[in-house]
């Protein structure tokens, strides 16, 4: 059977499939009706009513209270109905309140985290067709939204997350500040470098109490006898290096760290998105090999 990926009639040359495969922030058009159909089913209560055309969900009105006094909705609910008409109607407003949100997406996170009756599966498949930027992940250990990533580097993040104990629940956070709906990348940068300090300082200075990843990488710098196990290298990039080069960008990239210096126009600032994306890049790759004891003294 072909692997091939289907697409539309006509979707044919690289740039027809290079747009069509693009992905997309937000909610487009053709992902509304059934995304907001989503969220109207999230909404519901286990309870029902017997309408004229069959059973009518009423909504959880404490969900969706909690729900936009968190995201800053307003929105007016109104009593417990105790009619099928009563309930279709309130619901109804709600809806068109939420509707009006400008950061639909916020909801369908909201959502995932805290309704009972939110089913990620669903919300996933539609936004895997409707080639949205977002995807059904974890962050802070609740289900949520989380930025699509390639999907093997989702997967060899994951596993290096879940394995690598205390350094991996530190990567776990990183990643979600970074690829939560409000990346926070100062904050993620800062959890990367602890995760690095989590899988180092146990193996170069397992003694020192108030090592740091500066610290570690003056040691190894100075040593200069921690490879890793590569038979064949070039000259030009021997193993022992490469991992220094590595842990060195890492430290030195963090120009954000401390506070109370004199601000400058020209100065970098806080940390962006991209360079954050690097540092936790970087993380995921020195926890994985610290952490398989892959890192060694000659």
């Amino acid at each position: 059977m072909s692997e091939e990926t289907w697409r539309p009639l006509g979707v044919e040359s690289e740039d027809d499939i290079r747009a069509y495969d693009a992905l997309h922030d937000g909610v487009p058009p053709w992902m509304q009706s059934s995304y907001w159909g989503w969220v109207k089913e999230s909404i519901n209560r286990d309870t029902w009513f017997n309408g004229q055309s069959g059973r009518v969900y009423p909504m959880d009105i404490q969900l969706v209270k909690e729900m936009c006094e968190t995201l800053r909705i307003a929105i007016t609910l109104g009593g417990t109905p105790n009619s099928a008409a009563a309930a279709s109607l309130q619901k109804d407003r709600a809806m068109n309140v939420l509707m009006g949100h400008d950061r639909p997406l916020e909801i369908a996170d909201y959502l995932l985290a805290f309704g009972n009756d939110a089913i990620p599966e669903d919300l996933e498949a539609l936004l895997t067709r409707c080639k949205s930027a977002w995807r059904v992940g974890t962050r802070f250990g609740k289900t949520g939204l989380v930025r699509r990533v390639p999907l093997g580097v989702h997967i060899a993040s994951d596993d290096v997350m879940q394995q690598s104990g205390r350094a991996g629940s530190r990567l776990a956070k990183a990643w979600g500040l970074l690829y939560g709906l409000d990346p926070d990348a100062s904050s993620a940068y800062r959890f990367a470098i602890l995760a690095v300090e989590d899988a180092v300082i146990p193996v170069i200075s397992p003694n020192a109490s108030r090592a740091t990843l500066g610290t570690v990488l003056s040691q190894m710098e100075g040593q200069k006898s921690w490879s890793l196990p590569m038979k064949r290298q070039h000259t030009n990039a021997p193993s022992n290096e490469v991992l220094i080069s590595m842990m060195r960008l890492l430290w030195f990239g963090q120009h954000d760290r401390h506070g109370g210096q004199p601000s400058e126009p020209s100065g970098p600032g806080d940390v962006s998105v991209d360079e954050a994306k690097v540092a936790v890049s970087i993380a995921v790759a020195l926890v994985a090999w610290f952490d398989a004891g892959l890192v060694f003294q000659s």
